[in-house]
């Protein structure tokens, strides 16, 4: 005869069980476009412009240039940039927006990052070789010789007032970067591969990559939807550009016209006024790619919505607000998440060396170092969500990789290949907060887009976010060369250790409160056992 003791001891070892038969459940694979997701995310929006560096435009956000201090702009969280210390504000006005902490000889002057006070920036040289240069082996000081003068250029909330507000109001990455250490076509498939290839440039290019192994294939293989959006699109090709196109019968848009077979997916490309169309409607993917490059099937950045120097930056924040603005009014809203980042740094000066990913390339981009590959430079990824952290900086190390990681993870896919996986969704997931209530939308308009808004939420962040990457790669890459012990380059170094004592990571906060959760718990358990 069970004892009532226990009955209750196995009630209580069955209800212990749910949970993990639920999980269970939950992470069996599925066919299905109506899966359910690993979060309340069923739509992800990804957004690519064109050739900025992290510091050329956020070298000195939170305050800008010329700086705003207030209660506003001291509670934001802040990155790793040009302002480490708030002292520097000061010196910032007196030099007016030159960054004299940092400084390069160029002759027989001393070069500095300076305050480009318009909206048509002189665009940097580009190019692999001259990317090489910039970087000159992690020492971050060879621009001057690999991208031009110009290359010193940063722009503020003036330039780019759209950003700045998004970032202030959602999650800006300090510590993302480019899929490669290259141009914009290399870079915009890595995207897609979620590996480096053997395409290391930007001329016209047809029918060169397998398709199979790409993040839009394997979406095609499990039924999640997907579009690909592109200012300017149209299937036929062969009328917009029959000099590049005669002979290819692609009607794919770049740089899906690399892969072989991309031309068969005609009902997975639109034009971007089918986004804002599907978006105001609620008929949004699960996987939207929107590009305002143009389709012309090589790198023109007409009509320059894209952030490309010399175009107008202004334009680009007309178009950008227009399409997110149409996912903020449409049913979608609260079940989106919105990637807005660039394809690469333009060869734009940024102060932090890029990592080396240990063993994992298809294609060696570091002939010292055979399957290994180097990231390209630190750029702006923001996340804009109704779950999205508000002024926050996530300093996970990230890359385009990561955002792949995201989706396979929260469409319970096999990650796309080991690099997409050593990558993972971590970084993505600290920016959200999925408890929380769904945000209410910030719609942007030329009216309204003066920096800084209004929070929604008081937050009091009001310290500097670190960036601890990993570089013993580099190590090994010196002691190829013979070029002695590697050191990360002063001036990051400096900015990297300025954080305030007593300021917590969320990861710490976490713990913390879970211990005070425990001890009160066993304070009350005392008190009952006396009782």
């Amino acid at each position: 005869m069970e004892s009532g003791k226990a009955r209750k001891l196995r009630g209580l070892f069955f209800l212990l069980l749910i949970p993990i038969f639920i999980s269970v459940i939950t992470s069996l694979p599925t066919t299905s476009s109506n899966m359910i997701t690993q979060t309340p995310i069923k739509h992800v929006v990804i957004i690519i412009l064109e050739n900025h560096a992290f510091d050329s435009i956020f070298g000195t956000y939170p305050f800008g240039y010329p700086p705003i201090v207030n209660n506003i702009t001291l509670s934001l969280m802040r990155p790793v940039n040009y302002i480490y210390n708030l002292s520097l504000l000061q010196l910032l006005q007196q030099t007016k927006g030159n960054i004299t902490w940092i400084s390069f000889p160029y002759k027989g002057e001393i070069l500095h990052p300076y305050y480009a006070n318009t909206t048509v920036l002189i665009d940097p040289v580009e190019g692999n070789n001259n990317y090489f240069t910039d970087w000159n082996y992690g020492k971050m000081d060879g621009f001057i010789n690999g991208s031009g003068t110009q290359s010193l250029a940063y722009i503020s909330y003036q330039q780019a007032p759209v950003l700045w507000d998004y970032a202030e109001q959602y999650v800006l990455f300090d510590n993302y970067f480019s899929p490669e250490l290259s141009v914009t076509v290399p870079n915009r498939v890595a995207y897609i591969t979620g590996f480096p290839t053997f395409v290391n440039n930007d001329s016209p290019q047809f029918n060169e990559l397998p398709l199979n192994e790409t993040i839009v294939y394997q979406l095609s293989q499990y039924n999640i939807s997907w579009g690909w959006y592109e200012y300017g699109y149209s299937p036929d090709f062969q009328i917009l550009s029959p000099d590049l196109y005669l002979g290819y019968n692609n009607t794919a848009p770049l740089p899906l016209s690399l892969f072989k077979g991309a031309n068969e997916l005609n009902d997975h490309y639109f034009d971007l006024t089918s986004f804002i169309q599907q978006a105001k409607e609620g008929k949004l993917p699960s996987v939207s790619f929107v590009m305002f490059t143009g389709p012309a099937g090589y790198d023109t950045h007409i009509p320059g919505y894209d952030m490309h120097p010399p175009y107008n930056t202004t334009l680009a924040m007309l178009a950008l607000t227009t399409v997110i603005n149409s996912i903020m009014e449409g049913p979608n809203w609260n079940s989106t998440a919105i990637f807005i980042t660039f394809d690469e740094g333009g060869g734009y000066f940024d102060q932090v060396p890029p990592p080396i990913v240990n063993g994992l390339a298809q294609f060696d981009t570091l002939p010292q170092m055979p399957n290994y590959f180097i990231l390209g430079q630190r750029i702006p990824l923001i996340v804009i969500s109704p779950y999205a952290k508000e002024g926050f900086i996530d300093n996970y190390t990230s890359s385009g990789y990561s955002i792949l990681a995201f989706i396979d993870y929260n469409w319970r896919l096999p990650y796309l290949n080991p690099i997409v996986n050593e990558f993972g969704p971590k970084a993505i997931l600290e920016a959200f907060n999925f408890s929380q209530t769904p945000r209410k939308p910030i719609i942007l308009t030329p009216e309204n887009w003066s920096y800084p808004l209004q929070l929604q939420y008081p937050v009091h962040y009001g310290y500097i976010a670190t960036i601890n990457n990993n570089y013993t790669a580099y190590q090994m890459l010196y002691k190829l060369m013979d070029k002695g012990n590697y050191s990360p380059p002063l001036f990051f170094k400096v900015a990297n250790a300025e954080t305030p004592k007593g300021s917590y990571s969320t990861d710490n906060l976490m713990i913390i409160i879970i211990v005070i959760f425990v001890v009160i718990l066993f304070s009350v358990y005392l008190v009952m056992k006396k009782r």
